[in-house]
């Protein structure tokens, strides 16, 4: 029996696939961090070892139990984590299963391990990027945020995401009327209880109010601003020694010797910080014209650093980069937010006009 593609719908909220991946990439840094801290530990003895990927495995058999057994949204954002998790702790001991001594050391690990994160993301974003929803992909999306209305757990921003949806949907299809009717006429949930995943503690409401605040955004752009002069600066820089060392300038020559690009990990780098350069000064053009656009530029810069730059500067410097890492981690939750409250700002100046 065939599978008809355009049964394949989409999700329009795919955001949890960049969560599995953080949090895959996370997972395997910190089990670095904390190997590497302890001396490499063993758990087990008398001729046993439990490796780590047997709990990758754990972790990736919960997500998928967890999948199957419930269809809430906080599951599917409790999977993606836990299912990342498991990941992460799996691909770390790439290196075991593709050398016949089973060495964990293997130093071409690191490439293969990021290189497969890169392709992931590019992979998944493209399946969500190529097309826009079709109709019948909206009204499915749709149908998916009504079913909250039947547990009393749809907020104000889920209906109105749902009743943009349902706009684009086949108007003449017979589930749209009474379903913008039930939109429409249903009571959102209460915020106290909607937002479990931020607002449900006093830490993650001042976080919000800190995040909404029209300094805060100006600090944000402003960061990513200065990060864009430096890169600018930086390629200045680059072409200014190449220049000199193609007419010959001995002390051009010099410092490009000096340069440590000659190993594939320097250039996986060295192209990743060109990618995500070009992402920030893309989102800093942007920022006059639409915050939106510009946060998610500077989302995917902060995306390309993370899923490939950091962790292979982690492995070369150690301790060092893991602190950027969770920086990164830091800048991309206020990003997302930050894009949903512009999201939130432009549905309600729509239904004002």
């Amino acid at each position: 029996m065939s599978i008809q593609l355009r049964h394949l719908v989409r999700a329009a909220d795919a955001d949890l696939l960049d969560t599995f991946l953080v949090s895959a990439v996370a997972t395997l840094l910190i089990i670095r961090v904390f190997l590497e801290a302890t001396g490499y530990p063993q758990l087990g003895g008398n001729g046993l070892h439990i490796a780590h990927v047997l709990w990758g495995g754990l972790g990736m058999l919960a997500a998928i139990v967890l999948l199957l057994l419930f269809l809430s949204s906080t599951t599917r954002l409790i999977a993606a984590v836990v299912g990342g998790a498991g990941f992460g702790a799996f691909i770390d001991e790439l290196g075991k299963f593709v050398t016949s001594d089973n060495d964990y050391f293997f130093k071409p690990t690191a490439v293969l391990v990021y290189a497969l994160f890169v392709v992931l993301f590019l992979a998944t974003r493209e399946v969500r990027r190529f097309r826009a929803l079709s109709p019948e992909e909206c009204l499915v999306n749709s149908v998916e945020l009504a079913k909250k209305l039947a547990v009393g757990t749809l907020t104000a921003d889920e209906r109105d995401r749902a009743l943009e949806l349902l706009a684009r949907a086949d108007q003449s299809h017979p589930l749209v009327a009474p379903l913008r009717e039930s939109l429409l006429s249903a009571k959102p949930a209460p915020v106290e209880f909607a937002r479990v995943r931020w607002v449900s503690s006093a830490g993650s409401r001042r976080y919000a109010a800190l995040v909404s605040n029209r300094w805060f955004r100006r600090v944000i752009a402003g960061l990513f601003i200065l990060a864009g002069v430096v890169f600018l600066l930086s390629i200045t820089a680059t072409v200014a020694v190449i220049a000199g060392t193609l007419l010959g300038i001995e002390e051009a020559r010099a410092a490009l010797d000096e340069a440590d690009g000659g190993t594939i990990a320097s250039l996986i780098q060295a192209v990743a910080t060109l990618a995500a350069g070009v992402l920030i000064v893309k989102g800093v053009f942007a920022l006059r014209g639409s915050r939106i656009r510009a946060y998610r530029a500077f989302e995917l810069a902060i995306l390309v650093d993370l899923l490939l730059a950091q962790p292979l500067a982690f492995l070369d410097t150690g301790f060092g980069a893991a602190a950027d890492v969770f920086i990164d981690l830091a800048l991309l939750a206020t990003l997302r937010y930050m894009q949903a409250q512009e999201r939130r700002l432009l549905v309600q100046a729509t239904a004002a006009a």
